[in-house]
């Protein structure tokens, strides 16, 4: 498929006709499709443009497109070229607050009484205000001694990302192979690779002794450059080519990732993240990916029943 802006929320002829203008000052036409359809809770509109921006443009283009997503709360995500999800790829997923509504390490902070204290943390790595790797090592820390039988409890009371289901079962239907690439934990992320069927698993291992976490970790940690070295590993593994991937994550540590994939989507993303991602999306849950990949709502339902 051609360049496009997918339209995300609740599309009102106030919001096309600004595009539709705003378009027209670059010499734009275009042909608009709804890809869903009135019993679905979000609407979604493609607009298939006759060219592409230039590379000179984009950065103020899509500057321009968050700026309406913010005004307006619906998402206008601006794709250069489309992925083809009926031929195989690849696609990586961060996981706390992707793939799951939580941060493990806060959840694990929370049995150790400490909830407060290193979400602060946390939030502020996720920001980007500072190092995630100097941001890990300490939140560990804190962490030693508590018993590793409650991790148990903590992953049961984890819900997953609206949408997963829908997603997963569309990427298994056409053969994609899936990683998770985790700066969370393999406990939590192996339980997710076996419950949604994923191709593989990258995540931190914890250091656990006489049954406590020790607050270390064992290899090496899954920061922002390890994110992205897996995944040009694995797509050199695989063997498909760069235009047929996709990455989603939420966080700092996932610009990288995000910026290297075909389609790298900031799913509920920090600001800095929504401003530096190729495709910030706010209004739908995993799922907006699949209408990022120019599927109906009918063909989801379909394929995901």
């Amino acid at each position: 498929m051609s360049a496009s802006i997918t339209l995300l929320g609740a599309i009102d002829q106030k919001t096309m006709d600004q595009l539709e203008s705003w378009l027209a000052e670059y010499n734009k036409d275009v042909s608009r499709q709804y890809l869903t359809d009135s019993s679905d809770p979000v609407a979604v509109q493609r607009w298939n443009l006759n060219s592409p921006f230039t590379k000179e443009q984009e950065a103020m283009v899509r500057a321009q497109l968050l700026s309406f997503s913010d005004e307006s709360h619906i998402d206008h995500v601006y794709q250069s070229q489309s992925v083809d999800i009926s031929r195989p790829g690849l696609a990586v997923f961060d996981m706390d607050s992707t793939l799951i509504k939580a941060e493990v390490m806060d959840e694990l902070a929370v049995e150790a009484g400490i909830g407060e204290e290193i979400a602060a943390i946390t939030a502020s790595a996720m920001r980007g205000e500072i190092d995630f790797t100097e941001s890990f090592v300490k939140r560990l820390s804190l962490l030693d001694g508590l018993s590793s039988d409650v991790m148990d409890g903590v992953f049961a009371r984890i819900e997953y990302m609206e949408g997963i289901d829908k997603l997963m079962k569309v990427l298994n239907h056409f053969d994609w192979h899936t990683a998770i690439l985790s700066g969370g934990f393999t406990f939590f992320a192996d339980k997710i690779k076996r419950a949604l069927d994923f191709s593989e698993v990258h995540a931190n291992v914890l250091e656990i002794e006489d049954d406590k976490l020790t607050g270390k970790h064992l290899g090496p940690i899954v920061d922002g450059s390890r994110k992205k070295h897996l995944l040009e590993s694995i797509l050199q593994e695989t063997g498909y080519s760069q235009s047929q991937t996709i990455a989603c994550g939420d966080g700092a540590n996932d610009l990288l990732m995000l910026n290297t994939a075909n389609l790298g989507v900031a799913l509920h993303a920090k600001p800095l993240v929504r401003e530096q991602a190729p495709h910030p999306v706010n209004q739908l849950g995993l799922d907006s990916i699949l209408y990022l990949l120019g599927m109906t709502s009918a063909e989801i339902r379909q394929i995901s029943a």
